[in-house]
Parts: C-alpha cells; sequence; structure tokens
C-alpha cells in the first residue's frame, strides 16, 4: 500500500524530485519507512537516483508487468479496469472465459508474463515466452450472432493503432485476425464465445504480442515468418505503456463497433494488408485460391475465383501469394 503511493508521488513529482520529508507527509509514513520502501522498490528492479539536499526521483522501471502499474494513468471507463495478473498460467483465455461464466464484468482483463498452453487459431498452440503481451477481455456485446466475428476485426484495428502510436512501426493487418510488421507476423488475436439460441452470452477476446522476447526462442519453422517489436523498433519496448495504450484503443474502437460497425470496417480496410492481393486460403474444412476481394459486413473474406465466382470464408489460413503492385 505504502510502496505505491510512494511511486505514485515519485511519478507526479513536478520537478523530478522529491524529498524523503515529503514523501513521508503526503504518504503518512516516517522518513525511516519511505527509505525502506524506496529500498524494496529498487529491489523489485525500479531505478531510484537520491540525492541529498534534493531528495528520490524514478529515473528507469523495471520491464515486469504490474497491476498497479496498469491503472495508473489508464483512464478507461470499463477495459483493464478489474485487472488478474499472473506470472504463469496455462492460457488466459481458458481463465478469462470461467470468469466471464462466473459473472465477470466487461472489460475485466487476464494478464500472464508466460502461458504454457496458449492458444492459437484452428486449435494451434501459441508459443508464449517472457517479454511479450498475452491478455484477454472479457467483452458482452449486445449484437446479433452473426455479427460476432467483427469482434476479432475491431481487436486486430485497436492492436494495430497502438502499435502505430507507441512504436512508430507500420502495423497491418492480415485477415483475420494477424498483425504484421514488414511482412511478418508480430501479433494474434484469438475470440471464443459463449452464447445460447440466438443470444450471445460473453465473448472473450485473446491478444497476443511479441514484443520483446528474443526471435531466437520461437521454434525454427516460424522464426522466419515473425518478429517482435523490439527488433523492429532497434530498441526494448515499454511493455505497461503498450499494454495501456492497447486498452484504451480497444475501448475506443469497441464502443464505435458498439455504434456503428461500419466504422471498424472502413478502418479496417484501410489497414489491412490482404485485399487486393492473390491467396491461398487453407484450413476450416476450406481449400481454395483467388484474388482478396475484400470483408462483408460480417467480417467474412470474400474471394474471387478464377471463373469469376466469389466465395465467402468465413475461417482459415490466409497466405499472400501474390502482392498488388
Amino acid at each position: 500500500m505504502y510502496k505505491e503511493k510512494i511511486l505514485n508521488v515519485l511519478r507526479s513529482a513536478c520537478s523530478g524530485f522529491i524529498s524523503g520529508e515529503e514523501l513521508g507527509r503526503k504518504c503518512g509514513i516516517s522518513r525511516t519507512m519511505v527509505w525502506k520502501h524506496i529500498k524494496s522498490l529498487e529491489r523489485e528492479g525500479f531505478g531510484i537516483e537520491a540525492v541529498p539536499s534534493q531528495g528520490y526521483r524514478i529515473t528507469s522501471t523495471p520491464d515486469i508487468l504490474r497491476p498497479e502499474d496498469v491503472r495508473h494513468g489508464l483512464r478507461t471507463k470499463a477495459i483493464g479496469r478489474e485487472i488478474h495478473f499472473y506470472q504463469e498460467v496455462a492460457s488466459t483465455n481458458t481463465l478469462a472465459m470461467g470468469l466471464a461464466t462466473d459473472g465477470a464484468h466487461e472489460g475485466t482483463i487476464v494478464i500472464a508474463e508466460t502461458q504454457t498452453n496458449g492458444k492459437g487459431r484452428l486449435g494451434r498452440k501459441w508459443i508464449s515466452p517472457k517479454g511479450n503481451l498475452y491478455l484477454s477481455v472479457v467483452l458482452r456485446p449486445n449484437i446479433p450472432m452473426h455479427k460476432a466475428p467483427l469482434i476479432t476485426l475491431t481487436g486486430a484495428v485497436a492492436v494495430s493503432s497502438a502499435i502505430r502510436t507507441m512504436c512508430g512501426l507500420e502495423a497491418g493487418i492480415k485477415w483475420p485476425n494477424d498483425i504484421l510488421i514488414s511482412g511478418k507476423k508480430v501479433s494474434g488475436l484469438l475470440t471464443e464465445m459463449s452464447a445460447e439460441q440466438d443470444r450471445i452470452r460473453h465473448i472473450v477476446l485473446g491478444i497476443g504480442v511479441d514484443v520483446n522476447m528474443e526471435t531466437t526462442e520461437l521454434p525454427p519453422d516460424v522464426r522466419s515468418l515473425s518478429t517482435t517489436l523490439a527488433a523492429e523498433a532497434g530498441a526494448k519496448i515499454n511493455r505497461t505503456a503498450l499494454l495501456q495504450q492497447i486498452l484504451r484503443d480497444l475501448e475506443r474502437w469497441y464502443q464505435k463497433f458498439l455504434d456503428n460497425d461500419e466504422d471498424v470496417l472502413i478502418e479496417w480496410k484501410m489497414l489491412n494488408m490482404t485485399v487486393g492481393n492473390r491467396i491461398t486460403v487453407s484450413g476450416a474444412g476450406v481449400a481454395l485460391d483467388g484474388l482478396a476481394q475484400g470483408v462483408d459486413g460480417d467480417g467474412r473474406l470474400l474471394v474471387r475465383l478464377d471463373n469469376g465466382a466469389i466465395r465467402k470464408v468465413a475461417a482459415g489460413d490466409v497466405t499472400i501469394i501474390k502482392t498488388k503492385s
């Protein structure tokens, strides 16, 4: 409790430095207790400079995700206001689905440093080493069931927007759920839903972003197809700040989706890297190739076959085999 108060006061110090006496006064503890909590923060990895007659200031923060840090300055109304954090879980999506079933509020998130059984699309495993972002968000949209796939597109728009804002990288979307930079995958999304008859109980949106891990930690068969934000930016990324931006952008685009899903589709089309290219689609009972024409109002991919017919694809793996000139 006092440690978090000290952190908040240090962060808000306008002059950079704040005296131990002032810290103690604002936190309601003695200077000795201030010193003990400062040492505890240093052991956690915080860089705190102490200068005689000036006091303390934060010089660096550790590359760890702390719910208190995520909440600090988040400024969202719902998404991320309730946080469940774990060092290691089997799957954040599995935990979030359980919380949703038990009545968790919309916007509840589950975050983990690592996953032992992370979920990918079509039953695949998502490799989840330390240094990345793994989170799942509980959503309770009042929408028709056929509109549920648009949640994935909404999430993709939000993640791409956050990466562009925080990292200055040209993140784009490959239908339906991959975020690419320089043609390599840096993020993936997975939605799972609980419904009865024609009513959605809840949707869990899972988001994985490769941030600061070493690419050598990836299996050899996907290493050449994947990248990390740190590798593309040439510097380590502040994961807490990135997570906050993702949550802010997700809330903004989710509300736009609820108000008018066409707004999301327009933005998705601007960020997409699939439409206009010749592609192959496989998996989920689909095997075809053709020209990606766009998406329909339910988020299904429209593919023009060589005979001129248009196929609507609801799920599958897309490979871009010839980019538009």
